[in-house]
């Protein structure tokens, strides 16, 4: 067993559930944090991984559902990995994880990068393979707080990269629930993509070698082009090499060209209220 505590968000997960948990068996501490579902997520969990720890607190967003983790379950072990009910850890990132925490150095966390799939294929062309999130966290060192839709970290250390990952079956519930779910994360990105446009373009992080300060910049110039939407489909089908992806590497980089759309017209609609004052 690996001296680690692995947090599990849910909400509705009963698809999921199971073989997350079942891929987390090696963690000796499980805590499954779950935000009013009306499934049978929590007894699921409860069969697929005995003895597992289960709260549950209203979903504000995703910095604050893993800050109030950090602060009310009482993980068992310093080292924190959380990991949402859709992605399933691969053996190898566990090993890695194991090896890391028994001689971390002066790193406080570590970056993962998940496999996005999507209709049974693992995009890794258009979806930005590796786009990497601090997941792994020595209690204490880091906080969450909220961007857009999801979140940033705030540490007071070093950073590690890992180089294994999980796989990411973000449409397991369907096209329907990601339209809906993305439909909110669009009302969200309004306000971040204010204070981007907000900010200087960081001109040479396009060209970084570091993937979390070009992706910011790539951001930062997309969110200030009036067609930020035939931007984003360029890139991803054209640059990012999409075409390569088949037919699932088209529709997948016109959802997110749909999803671009959304927030531009947010947009519009926020600067017309404002006019209207």
């Amino acid at each position: 067993m690996i001296a680690l505590t692995a947090i599990v968000l849910t909400q509705d997960e009963a698809g999921n559930i199971s073989p997350c948990l079942r891929a987390l068996a090696p963690a000796e501490d499980v805590i499954v944090v779950d935000s009013g579902s009306t499934d049978d997520t929590l007894a699921l969990a409860k069969a697929a991984r005995p003895g597992v720890r289960t709260f549950q607190h209203p979903f504000l967003d995703f910095g604050d559902q893993r800050n109030w983790a950090l602060d009310n379950c009482q993980p068992r072990h310093e080292w924190i990995l959380f990991v949402d009910a859709d992605e399933y850890c691969d053996p190898e990132l566990l090993v890695e994880i194991d090896g890391f925490i028994r001689e971390p150095g002066s790193f406080v966390g570590g970056f993962i990068a998940g496999r996005n799939y999507f209709l049974g294929r693992w995009l890794k062309r258009c979806t930005m393979y590796p786009s990497y999130q601090l997941r792994l966290l020595k209690l204490g060192h880091v906080r969450y707080e909220k961007m857009g839709h999801g979140q940033r970290e705030v540490t007071d250390g070093p950073l590690h990269y890992f180089r294994n990952g999980w796989r990411h079956e973000s449409f397991s519930k369907g096209v329907e629930h990601w339209i809906e779910r993305h439909n909110r994360y669009s009302s969200a990105e309004v306000t971040r993509v204010l204070r981007l446009r907000s900010e200087p373009i960081e001109w040479g992080n396009l060209v970084a070698r570091d993937a979390i300060a070009r992706r910011r910049a790539l951001k930062q110039l997309s969110v200030r082009l009036p067609a930020g939407f035939a931007f984003r489909f360029v890139y991803l089908y054209l640059v990012r090499g999409g075409f390569l992806e088949g037919y699932p590497g088209l529709l997948y980089c016109l959802l997110m060209a749909t999803h671009s759309i959304n927030i531009q017209v947010k947009l519009a609609e926020a600067r017309l209220a404002e006019l209207r004052k």
